[in-house]
């Protein structure tokens, strides 16, 4: 049996970062206007931001289907018999399901899951499955494994460019110009409670707010023992530093937080100045 973990750039690595960990990856596409980009590949985060600031609207797109097909014929041809595939939710993108038809047309096992989000819980999963397949555990183990800690997982956003969430379809304009008024942000959740698609959670009045409010739902499911937990940053380091300072006082200071940029995955849809923050059990044996 010969095995890879195959991931695509919702986890926030870059394709770099993952090859040198000896992690398979693929990269979503983003569209800024009329050139294509591959993310992880020749757009950075800091890049994609630039783009932001600048009033582009990006879109994100599965990997490039030429791509999917070159990577599993690889496979084939390596003799690679099994693959774990940690990619972002069924309800953010059809990645997941692309690749498994490219696995079975080529006659490449592949073991999977819907992980019910993506960004630090999905990177987090990733490297757990690297750690698993390096200390030779059968994949439908690792996978077991990995459905265990996804049960016990969550995630919340908060956005601060409503108007961004407006032009993305996400919110009508009347409604980012009525929530701007009153100070209103919303709390979006991606997970199993929303079936992997960004849904609202709450409203709440100004950012403070919010982030305090998530941490306190967070609380109720999470412990600083058995858990990782991952502060995603899109350029508002105020409300960074202020989910890591509630974190602390709800967990305490031993609490393992990962702090990392908004990945493009999300960025793209929430624009600049939104704050993520995300929890998941810990993968048993990694």
């Amino acid at each position: 049996m010969k095995i890879r973990v195959l991931t695509e750039s919702g986890c926030g690595l870059t394709k770099q970062e993952a090859n040198d960990l000896g992690i398979d990856f693929l990269p979503l596409q983003v569209q800024i206007e009329d050139k294509t980009y591959l993310d992880g590949v020749d757009l950075t985060v800091e890049e994609l931001n630039s783009f932001l600031e600048r009033g582009f609207m990006p879109q994100t797109s599965m990997p490039p289907l030429g791509d999917i097909e070159a990577l599993l014929e690889s496979y084939k041809k390596d003799g690679i018999t099994d693959v774990i595939l940690i990619t972002l939710s069924n309800g953010l993108s059809g990645t997941n399901q692309a690749i498994q038809a490219s696995g079975k047309w080529h006659g490449v096992k592949i073991h999977t899951l819907d992980i019910y989000t993506t960004l630090g819980v999905e990177k987090y999963l990733v490297l757990s499955a690297q750690k698993l397949v390096e200390q030779k555990i059968h994949p439908e183990e690792i996978i077991s494994r990995l459905k265990e800690s996804v049960e016990h997982s969550r995630g919340f956003l908060i956005p601060e460019d409503l108007d961004h969430l407006a032009k993305g379809g996400r919110l009508t304009p009347m409604a980012a110009k009525l929530a701007g008024m009153l100070k209103i942000k919303p709390i979006l959740e991606v997970s199993k409670n929303t079936e992997g698609k960004v849904d609202v959670f709450d409203k709440v009045r100004t950012m403070s707010k919010a982030i305090k409010k998530a941490v306190k739902v967070i609380s109720k499911d999470a412990n600083a023992q058995d858990y990782e937990f991952y502060v995603l940053n899109g350029e508002n380091q105020e409300g960074t530093q202020l989910v890591i300072d509630e974190l602390h006082d709800v967990f305490g200071e031993n609490i393992q937080i990962h702090t990392d940029p908004m990945y493009a995955v999300i960025a793209v849809h929430t624009g600049l100045g939104a704050v993520g923050v995300q929890f998941v059990k810990k993968v048993k044996g990694a």
